[in-house]
């Protein structure tokens, strides 16, 4: 099995904060993998550990192979980060334009991309408008437009679907199951267990502060079968999901 990421013994630590801690998970070439926890989990931590960002404490990730800090790693990347990472003073076509010519697209291939990017997300008319102008669900589009123009091996989503409306999920998911069909990898991250349990094919939960808890294939599940942890057995994500997180709801008299 090729594998696009792997993590062994992760450990962050802000200060006395622990982060992450003794993480260790692999994920294959090919795979459409979803990485849940609660909030506050470390899921965004993680995600700044493998693309580079942040300076793990303790562990060792490699990416296709490679430290994940290797420039030949970054070149095979794309990254959707919780922050969004824009610059706002640019327009929409601006700021995708440096990205597409950072990663090495040549000026009539950009040109091109940039603006299929615009006309599918439904931006192409907000050219006048400064990315500090545009909405929260805009500025998520341009920031997964921005993950994807170089074509990466290997793309980190976080949160990507918050605050897009129905029809722009509805085409990310379908760019996203393009992307793994012709045998990338995509990692993402999501709260809508609904979504995740449609889209992906792996699975890997988390508990505060960073511990992993379950992973496994939940493919299972699209067929109405059940997926099995510690002898017990979950005919949905979002059951596993609760019973991994140890949270059920609680009741308010008053509701």
């Amino acid at each position: 099995m090729r594998t696009a990421i792997e993590v062994s013994h992760l450990r962050k630590v802000y200060g006395p904060v622990v982060a992450v801690d003794d993480l260790s998970l692999t994920v294959p070439v090919g795979a459409f993998f979803g990485f849940l926890g609660p909030n506050g989990a470390g899921k965004s931590t993680t995600i700044g550990c493998l693309t580079g960002l942040l300076d793990p404490t303790a562990g060792e990730i490699r990416i296709f192979g490679e430290p994940a800090d290797a420039p030949t790693v970054k070149r095979r990347i794309g990254v959707m980060p919780e922050t969004l990472g824009l610059f706002d003073g640019l327009y929409a076509h601006e700021f995708l334009s440096f990205q597409a010519r950072m990663f090495g697209l040549d000026a009539m291939t950009t040109r091109r991309r940039v603006e299929e990017l615009l006309d599918a997300l439904g931006l192409a008319g907000e050219g006048g408008k400064r990315l500090a102008d545009f909405s929260a669900g805009m500025r998520k589009r341009v920031a997964f437009a921005a993950a994807i123009v170089h074509t990466p091996d290997l793309l980190f989503l976080d949160e990507p679907f918050e605050s897009i409306d129905p029809a722009g999920v509805a085409s990310m998911k379908s760019w996203l199951r393009a992307i793994v069909a012709q045998g990338r990898t995509v990692f993402i991250t999501s709260h809508v267990l609904d979504t995740v349990e449609r889209l992906c094919d792996r699975v890997a939960i988390i508990a505060t502060p960073g511990r992993l808890v379950w992973t496994g294939d939940v493919t299972p599940l699209a067929t109405g079968q059940s997926v099995e942890r510690q002898g017990r057995r979950f005919a949905s994500l979002e059951r596993l999901y609760l019973d991994c997180a140890g949270r059920s709801s609680a009741a308010l008299e008053w509701v």
